[in-house]
């Protein structure tokens, strides 16, 4: 009788704690954190109207936007409800508690809105699924976060952990806003960063902050999105929580899309003459605290009538871009958005496309449709890059800049031209953890390379590159899918880096304190300032260094994260300005054209934009590609 007293005393202690855990357990992440990077309540000013002032918002919707005026049915709704305010997530879930959404497989599934949204990349920054990314050590970066979230890249100069949202004074007295939390939903004063963590469940008071609007309203005001500080002294990302943006809540246009991802394809400063509505967000960049415009676009391929020709025709992502309720795919080919709600569902031309694409009694049509066994679509179809392209970034320099009166990287290279800006490569859709295209030429054996080591780094001259192709990178890209040359925006920064923890890949990239960068310029002061940021000094210690950061760096190809070289990165030592020892490949799959594409003699001639030696054919092959016209 004793022992049974006993088992049930444990038993129900063990319930007891495992029930305490679960309704404490991300509190208790969250406590862990630094007190600045914890979620907390947000304030919001919500306003009432009166049914005169709801009346005169619809008409307001009705006149600025004729077109979608049908479409706006929460107008009626909202009348009928009696809803006069708008007051963030909560008024969405009295309607939208649940998803109803198919999957890839047409299973049917309803499932709580909340919990599909929370889970989704453009919530949380990152996934866990990455099937076809590859460690340097040859091991499949797999069931691991990552993405913009932890993941450092020598495009912004900063890490999402540290540079959320930042007040940036200019010399001047003018008042700029600028931080990784402008392209994010949630709205917290830090990034999801609990959401890494096992068993997280996103806490209400994340779930209350998260801007539904700025994807679902064609009347969002950009204007709003600009970062403020609360009276408690921390800065977030405001929002527009207008009724008259709720009232025009519609599926996700493409130009909704574009709030943030302009950023992506056409950079921050191009504006399309015939469809500057598709560069909404680079006209309203706020009203007392403008969003700062980074000159040198990311991928140079602007998604506007202009530069693509399913922009011109009206298509929206959606129809490209699958979803699942609030996962969103991105397709099974990617090199450097590590983030994939879907990594199984596919995006394809061939989607909506005829297979052959091109019409057999056309002239050359079956000739361009042989293509296609071994060449992508987008390689002729892409013809060039926007002028504003970046492919060469040097953060260690700065230059100033009157307008808008802060200091900016130096842009050393810009290159938009096939051969130049475009480089050709095969690949199979995978890549390397930073950024490189797996594949290998299926014709010859050993005569093509994607990663040449073009800049290779003093202490690791000696390094045989050509042994570790061959012995880990060249089987994975021979086991992988069938490759394809397809076009990739070439791209290398120079940025400075923790030399502690470095190997012959690259290394740890040091973020900058952009309040800092942009007004004095001084990118080695503004390296060892932002060390002092709490994430920072948490990244350097033993939680993450267990958690992640060991992983993270044996992808590169090393045996562990170094946490000693804290204290000398805030000093300055050890660290230095490097460029990626290869350079990286961004995918491009946007800024198609049919006028303008590559023909023959682009390619089949003296004055190829194909480095066919650098695809891996022999001179005799070339020459026959040369004369094949």
């Amino acid at each position: 009788m004793l022992l049974r007293t006993r088992r049930r005393i444990i038993f129900s202690s063990v319930i007891l704690l495992l029930l305490f855990l679960a309704f404490t357990w991300s509190h208790l992440i969250n406590a862990v954190l630094p007190a600045d990077s914890r979620p907390a309540s947000i304030p919001q000013n919500t306003i009432q109207l009166t049914p005169d002032e709801f009346e005169s918002k619809a008409a307001e919707l009705n006149t600025e936007y004729p077109s979608l005026s049908e479409e706006f049915e929460h107008v009626e709704i909202f009348r009928d409800e009696g809803i006069f305010a708008y007051e963030g997530p909560s008024t969405c879930l009295k309607c939208h508690e649940k998803i109803e959404y198919t999957d890839q497989d047409n299973v049917q599934h309803n499932t709580d809105l909340m919990d599909n949204l929370t889970n989704s990349a453009h919530y949380r920054f990152f996934t866990k699924d990455h099937d076809n990314v590859w460690g340097f050590n040859g091991k499949k970066a797999d069931n691991f976060a990552m993405g913009k979230l932890n993941r450092p890249c020598p495009k912004p100069g900063s890490f999402a952990m540290t540079a959320w949202a930042e007040i940036v004074i200019t010399a001047a007295g003018d008042t700029l806003s600028e931080g990784c939390g402008q392209c994010h939903i949630g709205g917290q004063y830090q990034a999801p960063l609990g959401e890494m963590m096992p068993l997280y469940k996103t806490l209400a008071v994340e779930k209350q902050a998260i801007d539904c609007l700025i994807c679902h309203a064609a009347a969002y005001d950009m204007n709003r999105k600009q970062v403020v500080t609360d009276d408690n002294g921390r800065s977030r990302w405001d929002q527009d929580r207008s009724l008259k943006a709720a009232m025009s809540v519609t599926a996700p246009s493409a130009e909704a899309c574009l709030r943030c991802h302009q950023h992506n394809f056409g950079g921050d400063i191009y504006v399309d003459d015939q469809g500057p509505e598709f560069s909404g967000s680079l006209q309203n960049l706020g009203h007392e605290r403008p969003r700062i415009q980074h000159p040198g676009s990311k991928r140079g391929t602007p998604y506007t009538p202009s530069w693509d020709v399913h922009a011109a025709a009206g298509i929206s992502c959606l129809e490209c871009h699958h979803t699942e309720g609030h996962f969103m795919a991105k397709g099974t080919h990617t090199t450097t958005m590590m983030a994939n709600d879907l990594p199984h569902t596919e995006v394809s031309c061939l989607d909506c496309h005829d297979d052959p694409p091109h019409d057999v009694d056309g002239q050359w049509g079956s000739e361009l449709n042989d293509h296609l066994e071994k060449m992508a679509c987008q390689t002729c179809h892409i013809p060039s890059l926007h002028s504003d392209n970046v492919t060469r970034r040097d953060f260690s320099k700065t230059e100033f800049e009157d307008h808008p009166g802060i200091h900016i990287y130096d842009d050393i290279q810009k290159e938009s031209e096939p051969g130049h800006g475009i480089a050709y490569v095969w690949w199979n859709g995978d890549c390397t953890f930073l950024g490189n295209p797996i594949g290998d030429n299926p014709n010859e054996a050993g005569l093509y390379s994607f990663y040449p080591a073009n800049h290779r780094w003093p202490e690791f001259k000696d390094f045989d590159y050509s042994s570790w192709y061959e012995e880990v990178m060249r089987p994975i890209a021979r086991q992988g899918r069938p490759s394809k040359i397809y076009p990739m925006k070439r791209f290398n920064g120079r940025q400075h880096i923790d030399l502690a923890n470095s190997g012959p890949f690259g290394g740890m990239f040091v973020p900058y304190n952009l309040p800092n960068y942009y007004r004095d310029g001084n990118p080695d002061q503004a390296a060892s300032l932002e060390m002092e940021k709490s994430m920072m000094g948490m990244m350097y210690g033993w939680m993450f260094k267990f958690y992640m950061m060991d992983r993270f760096m044996s992808y590169m190809d090393l045996e562990g994260w170094n946490t000693e070289s804290y204290n000398d990165v805030r000093a300055g030592v050890n660290v230095e300005p490097r460029w990626l020892p290869t350079d990286a490949m961004l995918e491009i799959s946007h800024g198609i054209r049919l006028e303008g594409a590559l023909n023959c003699d682009n390619c089949h001639g003296p004055e190829s934009v194909l480095d066919w030696q650098a695809l891996g054919y022999t001179q005799e092959e070339i020459n026959e590609l040369e004369t094949v016209r």
